[in-house]
């Protein structure tokens, strides 16, 4: 980092502050589910029956849902980076909540005050991300906040490992004290961040955009070339809106010229969670369990290696995406993971077997086989679709509906997410096998999908906007087969 040009740091220290948003997130889903059996939350709380346990898991997706929905809005009303702050302050509120909750209906409103926060903080964190790095370094800056999300879930991990021996509600409380603490300081950094250039000159504010540019771009060359292909790609998009008589809102996306790039960032953003992910992260001490893990402890250290593999199998990624490009990772990447998760399936119908209601392998080679493909799934998603999914789907959009169309996306995003994990708890104790072939194919099928994307490596977002307005114009033809492969 400290070899790289002065603009390049200044952005990815901004990129690293506001990608504390997704280190809450990976807090809450590596801590989440071992909070849910340890002892002491039992005695605090109560058990918690599977059904229980899945609508306490999954009640932030469903809040961070709505919340996605408004972010757009927000975001473009207010500013990115205010959007951010009120996602965290959010944030801060249902963490604080959780932490002091004596029961469990009070858990889950905290828990929604949480998902409101998160799923406002993570819409703009990389819409604002995309908007203010510049090409050369866009989808590393925008990569970190999956980087962080994976810190997250490592943290999560190991601090609920090592708040099991607390004795008393302490230690189920502990994780949420910590969330509490980086929530706070995400709120008070985001006065020191600056404004997006692109939403600044919508705005009218191009003085003010300028200074930003020069301050992240290195050069007056670079930022008279940017400032140039920005306000040329504005006067475009207002001429073609007054020519369909512009329609303000939601319903813009969805107009002839933009409704192939918002619906392929909706299949992105939806099928990233139907490969099954946040299943083996909010679940892992059932999945190891199920796999031959017995005792708590065990299981607690099996999840918190899960969250080492990921974090290893991310920051290659975050060294080299912006080589590797964007389309092939996500084949290269979706491919692995299916196999491995219809390699387990397979495994699960051959030697699974259910015994007093709890899903156990007859065969302690296949249990190993499960264990070891686990992993490599993980470590696949980390470094594929976890970091280019996200990144794909916003800086194909305008920048006139992007912090919309972001916001929709994550609204499918998390709408999937919470239908999986609810559903994870029943589905994974009542059928040996069905989640993982269900989980396996749904990515088959996005892998077919994505062969046929146009890359965007290495463009600026004006000239991936034009590429997309041209293909726009052309003879219309099936989603996902915009463009030819690269």
């Amino acid at each position: 980092m400290f070899a790289l040009p002065s603009h390049h740091r200044r952005t990815l220290v901004v990129a690293s502050h506001i990608s504390l948003a997704g280190f809450l997130y990976g807090l809450d889903t590596g801590s989440i589910g071992p909070i849910t059996v340890m002892p002491q939350f039992a005695t605090s709380i109560g058990d918690l029956s599977s059904t229980q346990q899945g609508i306490y898991v999954s009640s932030i997706l469903l809040a961070a849902a709505a919340s996605s929905l408004t972010s757009g809005h927000i975001s473009d009303l207010i500013s990115r980076r205010y959007g951010i702050l009120t996602g965290a302050l959010l944030s801060l509120l249902g963490t604080v909540l959780s932490a002091a909750s004596p029961s469990f209906p009070s858990l889950i409103v905290a828990r929604l005050v949480s998902g409101a926060g998160f799923g406002q903080c993570i819409a703009v964190a990389t819409v604002y991300l995309v908007e203010l790095a510049p090409q050369s370094i866009r989808g590393v800056a925008a990569c970190m906040v999956q980087l962080y999300v994976v810190l997250g879930i490592t943290a999560g991990y190991f601090i609920s490992f090592g708040a099991q021996g607390i004795e008393g509600s302490l230690a189920w409380r502990t994780p949420f004290i910590v969330q509490a603490a980086f929530a706070a300081v995400l709120a008070g950094g985001i006065f020191f961040a600056p404004s997006s250039p692109r939403w600044l000159l919508r705005k009218g504010r191009r003085e003010e955009a300028v200074q930003v540019l020069r301050r992240y771009r290195g050069s007056e060359e670079k930022v008279v070339k940017e400032l140039a292909e920005m306000e040329g790609r504005l006067e475009i998009v207002g001429e073609g809106q007054e020519q369909e008589q512009k329609q303000e809102g939601f319903m813009t996306m969805f107009q002839r010229r933009y409704i192939k790039r918002t619906m392929l960032g909706l299949f992105l953003m939806s099928f990233q969670q139907l490969t099954g992910i946040d299943v083996v992260l909010y679940y892992a001490p059932i999945i190891f369990q199920q796999a031959g893990i017995s005792s708590t402890s065990a299981t607690f250290l099996a999840s918190g290696v899960s969250g080492i593999v990921m974090l290893v199998a991310t920051i290659p990624a975050q060294i080299w995406i912006d080589r590797w490009g964007r389309r092939l990772p996500l084949v290269y990447g979706g491919a692995a993971m299916a196999a491995c998760l219809i390699v387990i399936g397979s495994l699960y119908a051959r030697f699974g077997v259910i015994e007093d209601n709890v899903v156990r392998l007859q065969s302690s080679a296949a249990q190993w086989v499960v264990i070891v493909l686990t992993y490599l799934f993980v470590a696949n998603f980390s470094w594929s679709w976890a970091v280019v999914g996200k990144i794909y789907s916003v800086e194909i959009i305008p920048t006139n509906i992007r912090a919309k169309v972001a916001s929709l996306e994550l609204l499918a995003n998390w709408s999937v997410n919470f239908g999986v994990t609810f559903s994870a708890p029943v589905f994974l104790r009542s059928s040996p096998s069905g989640p993982y072939f269900l989980y396996g194919f749904s990515t088959l099928l996005a892998v077919v999908v994505c062969y046929f994307m146009p890359e965007t490596k290495g463009k600026s977002l004006e000239e991936i906007e034009s590429e997309f307005e041209k293909s726009d114009s052309a003879v219309p033809v099936p989603i996902g087969m915009i463009a030819t492969p690269t």
